[in-house]
Protein backbone atom coordinates (compact mmCIF):
# COMPACT_ATOMS: atom_id res chain seq x y z
CA UNK A 1 0.00 0.00 0.00
CA UNK A 2 3.06 2.34 0.91
CA UNK A 3 4.52 1.47 -2.71
CA UNK A 4 1.06 2.46 -4.51
CA UNK A 5 0.59 5.74 -2.69
CA UNK A 6 4.09 7.04 -3.70
CA UNK A 7 3.58 8.23 -6.79
CA UNK A 8 -0.23 9.87 -6.18
CA UNK A 9 2.19 11.77 -3.00
CA UNK A 10 4.95 13.13 -5.68
CA UNK A 11 2.22 13.98 -8.04
CA UNK A 12 0.53 16.03 -4.97
CA UNK A 13 3.93 17.44 -3.87
CA UNK A 14 4.87 18.37 -7.31
CA UNK A 15 0.92 20.48 -8.34
CA UNK A 16 1.53 22.33 -4.66
CA UNK A 17 5.46 23.69 -5.90
CA UNK A 18 3.42 24.83 -9.41
CA UNK A 19 2.18 28.71 -9.89
CA UNK A 20 -1.21 29.25 -9.90
CA UNK A 21 -0.93 32.25 -12.34
CA UNK A 22 1.59 32.98 -14.72
CA UNK A 23 4.07 35.76 -13.40
CA UNK A 24 3.30 39.53 -14.93
CA UNK A 25 5.14 40.09 -18.26
CA UNK A 26 7.53 43.30 -17.91
CA UNK A 27 6.59 46.26 -19.77
CA UNK A 28 8.19 46.75 -23.33
CA UNK A 29 7.80 50.99 -23.28
CA UNK A 30 10.51 51.76 -19.77
CA UNK A 31 8.86 54.41 -17.08
CA UNK A 32 11.00 57.56 -16.74
CA UNK A 33 9.81 59.22 -13.61
CA UNK A 34 11.19 62.99 -13.08
CA UNK A 35 12.62 63.01 -9.05
CA UNK A 36 9.80 60.94 -7.39
CA UNK A 37 6.82 62.83 -9.56
CA UNK A 38 4.81 59.62 -10.93
CA UNK A 39 4.84 59.07 -14.70
CA UNK A 40 1.92 58.28 -16.86
CA UNK A 41 0.22 54.98 -16.90
CA UNK A 42 -0.95 53.36 -19.90
CA UNK A 43 -4.02 55.59 -19.86
CA UNK A 44 -2.25 58.71 -19.62
CA UNK A 45 -3.20 60.12 -16.47
CA UNK A 46 -0.39 62.42 -15.90
CA UNK A 47 1.09 64.63 -18.67
CA UNK A 48 5.03 64.89 -18.62
CA UNK A 49 4.29 68.46 -18.56
CA UNK A 50 2.29 68.34 -15.74
CA UNK A 51 4.93 66.58 -13.88
CA UNK A 52 7.67 69.20 -14.54
CA UNK A 53 5.04 71.95 -13.47
CA UNK A 54 4.62 70.07 -10.25
CA UNK A 55 8.31 69.58 -9.81
CA UNK A 56 9.16 72.64 -10.48
CA UNK A 57 6.64 74.38 -8.28
CA UNK A 58 7.79 72.23 -5.16
CA UNK A 59 11.39 73.43 -6.32
CA UNK A 60 10.89 76.82 -6.57
CA UNK A 61 10.53 77.01 -3.00
CA UNK A 62 13.58 75.53 -2.12
CA UNK A 63 15.98 77.81 0.11
CA UNK A 64 12.89 80.01 1.37
CA UNK A 65 12.50 78.36 4.42
CA UNK A 66 12.09 75.15 2.93
CA UNK A 67 14.83 72.28 1.32
CA UNK A 68 14.09 70.11 -0.78
CA UNK A 69 16.10 67.51 -2.06
CA UNK A 70 16.21 64.49 -4.41
CA UNK A 71 16.66 60.72 -2.39
CA UNK A 72 18.19 57.56 -4.06
CA UNK A 73 14.58 55.87 -3.62
CA UNK A 74 13.44 58.73 -6.57
CA UNK A 75 11.29 60.86 -3.29
CA UNK A 76 11.47 64.07 -2.78
CA UNK A 77 12.35 65.15 0.54
CA UNK A 78 10.98 68.65 1.96
CA UNK A 79 12.33 69.53 5.00
CA UNK A 80 10.36 72.38 6.59
CA UNK A 81 12.03 73.88 9.85
CA UNK A 82 9.69 73.94 12.34
CA UNK A 83 11.79 75.83 15.72
CA UNK A 84 9.48 78.39 15.38
CA UNK A 85 6.53 76.54 14.20
CA UNK A 86 5.48 75.65 17.42
CA UNK A 87 5.26 76.55 20.73
CA UNK A 88 7.16 74.93 22.98
CA UNK A 89 5.59 71.21 24.10
CA UNK A 90 2.62 72.07 21.61
CA UNK A 91 1.11 70.99 18.63
CA UNK A 92 -0.37 73.31 16.99
CA UNK A 93 1.57 74.85 13.50
CA UNK A 94 2.34 78.32 14.29
CA UNK A 95 1.69 81.12 12.17
CA UNK A 96 5.44 80.91 10.46
CA UNK A 97 5.03 77.06 9.55
CA UNK A 98 1.12 77.78 8.61
CA UNK A 99 2.26 80.32 5.75
CA UNK A 100 4.94 77.32 4.62
CA UNK A 101 2.12 74.72 4.45
CA UNK A 102 0.05 77.27 2.70
CA UNK A 103 3.03 77.55 0.28
CA UNK A 104 3.31 74.12 -0.74
CA UNK A 105 -0.16 72.90 -0.26
CA UNK A 106 -1.01 73.93 -3.98
CA UNK A 107 2.06 71.77 -5.06
CA UNK A 108 1.19 68.80 -3.03
CA UNK A 109 -2.35 68.34 -4.02
CA UNK A 110 -2.04 68.78 -7.71
CA UNK A 111 0.56 65.93 -7.74
CA UNK A 112 -1.03 62.72 -8.50
CA UNK A 113 -0.89 59.08 -7.72
CA UNK A 114 1.49 60.19 -5.19
CA UNK A 115 2.11 59.47 -1.41
CA UNK A 116 2.66 62.19 1.40
CA UNK A 117 4.07 60.94 4.25
CA UNK A 118 4.89 63.75 6.78
CA UNK A 119 7.58 63.22 9.49
CA UNK A 120 8.04 65.08 12.50
CA UNK A 121 11.31 65.45 14.54
CA UNK A 122 12.19 66.75 17.70
CA UNK A 123 15.47 68.04 19.53
CA UNK A 124 16.82 66.11 22.29
CA UNK A 125 15.83 68.10 25.33
CA UNK A 126 13.25 66.12 27.58
CA UNK A 127 12.76 62.12 27.57
CA UNK A 128 12.93 60.49 24.42
CA UNK A 129 9.63 59.06 24.94
CA UNK A 130 7.80 62.58 25.21
CA UNK A 131 9.90 63.38 22.47
CA UNK A 132 8.16 60.91 19.84
CA UNK A 133 4.82 61.45 21.46
CA UNK A 134 5.22 65.14 20.61
CA UNK A 135 6.97 64.16 16.97
CA UNK A 136 4.15 62.36 15.89
CA UNK A 137 0.92 64.67 17.28
CA UNK A 138 3.03 67.84 15.03
CA UNK A 139 3.07 65.45 11.81
CA UNK A 140 -0.64 64.58 12.83
CA UNK A 141 -1.03 68.30 12.96
CA UNK A 142 0.22 69.20 9.74
CA UNK A 143 -1.35 66.10 7.83
CA UNK A 144 -4.58 67.72 9.36
CA UNK A 145 -3.34 71.32 8.37
CA UNK A 146 -2.28 70.01 4.74
CA UNK A 147 -6.01 68.23 4.33
CA UNK A 148 -7.80 71.79 5.21
CA UNK A 149 -5.77 73.02 2.24
CA UNK A 150 -7.10 71.01 -0.14
CA UNK A 151 -4.40 67.89 -0.07
CA UNK A 152 -6.45 64.97 -0.50
CA UNK A 153 -6.32 63.14 2.96
CA UNK A 154 -6.21 59.66 1.51
CA UNK A 155 -2.71 60.56 0.49
CA UNK A 156 -1.19 61.37 3.29
CA UNK A 157 0.14 59.72 6.37
CA UNK A 158 2.17 60.99 9.20
CA UNK A 159 5.02 59.54 11.84
CA UNK A 160 6.85 60.65 14.06
CA UNK A 161 10.64 60.15 14.70
CA UNK A 162 11.32 62.27 17.86
CA UNK A 163 14.98 63.15 18.88
CA UNK A 164 16.53 59.89 16.85
CA UNK A 165 17.83 61.25 13.62
CA UNK A 166 19.81 64.64 14.47
CA UNK A 167 21.01 66.36 11.63
CA UNK A 168 22.90 68.89 13.72
CA UNK A 169 24.41 68.93 17.42
CA UNK A 170 21.89 68.84 20.45
CA UNK A 171 24.30 70.53 22.44
CA UNK A 172 23.94 74.01 21.07
CA UNK A 173 20.79 75.64 21.04
CA UNK A 174 21.18 76.71 16.66
CA UNK A 175 21.64 72.67 16.22
CA UNK A 176 18.01 72.04 18.88
CA UNK A 177 16.55 74.45 16.23
CA UNK A 178 18.09 72.34 13.01
CA UNK A 179 16.67 69.12 14.83
CA UNK A 180 13.46 70.68 15.38
CA UNK A 181 11.81 70.44 11.82
CA UNK A 182 9.29 68.52 9.94
CA UNK A 183 10.16 66.42 6.79
CA UNK A 184 7.35 65.72 3.64
CA UNK A 185 8.56 62.56 1.50
CA UNK A 186 6.80 62.79 -1.17
CA UNK A 187 6.97 59.45 -3.01
CA UNK A 188 5.78 57.85 -6.25
CA UNK A 189 2.90 55.35 -5.89
CA UNK A 190 3.43 52.04 -6.94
Amino acid sequence: MVRSALPLLCCVALAACAPLQPAPKESATPSTPTAGIHSPDAAGHESQAERNRVSEALRALDGRGIEIRPRPDGALLLRLPAAEGFARNRTEPAPPLLAVLQRIAPALSSIQHNTIHVIGHTDSVGSEMHNLQLSIRRAEAVVEALRALGVPIIRLSADGHGENEPIADNASAEGRALNRRVEILVRTAR
